[in-house]
C-alpha cells in the first residue's frame, strides 16, 4: 500500500508540471516511466495508481477551469453532446484516469520483460 501511494503522488507531481509544458498525452508517458521504477508482482496495482493520480489531477483541473468560466463551456459542451454539465468533468477524469493508468501498467510491464531478458 505504500508503494501505491507513493506511486500516485509521484505521478500526480510530475503529471502537473507536464501538463503545463507539454501536450495531453504526455501524462501517459510520465505515469509509464514512473510506473518502470515501481516493481510490483501485478500490474493490476501500477494501472489502478496512475488511474487514481491521473484522475485526480485531471477532474480537479476540469473543474477549475469550469469554474473560472461560470460553467459556460460545459454547459454549450453539453448541449452538443446532450449530456448534463455536471457529468463532463468526471467524464474528463475518467478518460484521463485511463491514459494514466494504461500508461503506468505499461511501465510497468516493459520492467518485467527487461527483467525476464536479463535473466534468460
Amino acid at each position: 500500500m505504500k508503494k501505491f501511494g507513493l506511486q500516485t503522488l509521484i505521478i500526480l507531481v510530475l503529471g502537473s508540471i507536464a501538463q503545463y509544458f507539454f501536450p495531453f498525452w504526455s501524462i501517459a508517458v510520465v505515469a509509464a516511466v514512473v510506473g518502470f521504477f515501481f516493481k510490483y508482482e501485478n500490474s493490476a496495482a501500477s494501472f489502478a495508481a496512475g488511474l487514481a493520480a491521473v484522475t485526480l489531477l485531471w477532474s480537479c483541473y476540469a473543474g477549475f477551469l469550469n469554474s473560472a468560466n461560470a460553467g459556460q463551456l460545459a454547459g454549450q459542451i453539453g448541449q452538443l453532446f446532450n449530456i448534463g454539465q455536471g457529468f463532463l468533468i468526471p467524464i474528463t477524469g475518467f478518460i484521463g484516469g485511463l491514459l494514466g493508468g494504461l500508461g503506468a501498467q505499461t511501465g510497468t510491464l516493459a520492467r518485467k520483460l527487461l527483467e525476464k531478458e536479463t535473466v534468460a
